[in-house]
């Protein structure tokens, strides 16, 4: 990609993130035009990627998720491991996750907690860093926190050199192989039994398409219709209109077949 013409000035030389796939979870390349990657609600002028916080290589924050559960005991933390992703993923451990589904509820989130993340020091991380660029920044604007840092490159990034570490579970992507594995830690559970399970399914209901857990156990009766919520399966029995699950549909821009076809000045803004 970055040797063709149309990316080689707009892409990141220095944060790629390689994985192993099958070309069945990528059927195609779409070029979309986004105000927000990720989406989270608020105006990128007044909430920008440009304020973020302490950007910490994997080795770093490895360092001081370290330092962080060795005085998990103590009574008062000064630090706070922040999960600023949805609530479907493996996690760091000692981490505060909020239990949000969508990004655009993490300013939400932020606001109804300020007292706890007054004069703390708070180390950030999500898949890839991206959500941190906006989400350090919105914290940071807020003013209670002594410091905010972030994972440089993410939890991907961080599994690169420490499969091992302090994290936990599967790793969630956004394409049809929904987790990579680093380690064999199970840390979710089946939605219907309980046990132990991180297989994701997307929901049967047309208006959801959330992800949910459902073991094979749990899956037969069900005749692999797995729902995620007792709301959903009402719903989907009355066969009421389905929504996309991924959201808002971009502005998608089709590839010109050759460089020749290529104006001049930046396609993407």
């Amino acid at each position: 990609m970055l040797s063709c013409p149309l990316f080689k000035d707009y892409l990141c030389k220095d944060d790629f993130k390689t994985s192993k796939g099958g070309a069945h979870c990528f059927p195609e390349l779409r070029v979309g035009v986004f105000e927000e990657i990720v989406p989270m609600g608020i105006s990128p002028s007044k909430i920008s990627y440009k304020m973020p916080g302490i950007h910490l290589s994997p080795g770093e924050f490895h360092e001081e998720v370290e330092k962080f559960l060795s005085r998990a005991n103590e009574e008062q933390s000064d630090t706070i491991l922040l999960d600023c992703r949805n609530f479907m993923k493996g996690r760091f451990q000692g981490c505060l996750a909020p239990d949000i589904r969508k990004f655009s509820y993490f300013p939400s989130y932020v606001d109804k907690n300020l007292e706890l993340f007054r004069e703390k020091r708070v180390l950030m991380y999500c898949t890839g860093g991206i959500r941190c660029e906006r989400g350090s920044a919105y914290l940071k604007a807020k003013g209670v926190c002594k410091e905010v840092f972030q994972l440089k490159g993410g939890i991907h990034k961080y599994l690169e050199e420490f499969p091992d570490g302090f994290y936990k579970g599967k790793l969630f992507v956004f394409d049809e192989r929904y987790a990579l594995s680093y380690n064999s830690a199970i840390v979710s559970e089946c939605s219907y039994c309980g046990a132990q399970w991180d297989q994701y399914k997307l929901c049967s209901t047309h208006q959801c398409r959330q992800l949910v857990l459902t073991c094979p156990a749990c899956q037969r009766p069900r005749a692999f219709q797995p729902v995620c919520l007792s709301q959903c399966q009402d719903k989907d029995s009355r066969g009421s209109p389905g929504v996309s699950p991924r959201g808002n549909s971009p502005q998608y821009i089709q590839l010109p077949v050759s460089a020749d076809a290529i104006e001049d000045g930046p396609l993407l803004k």
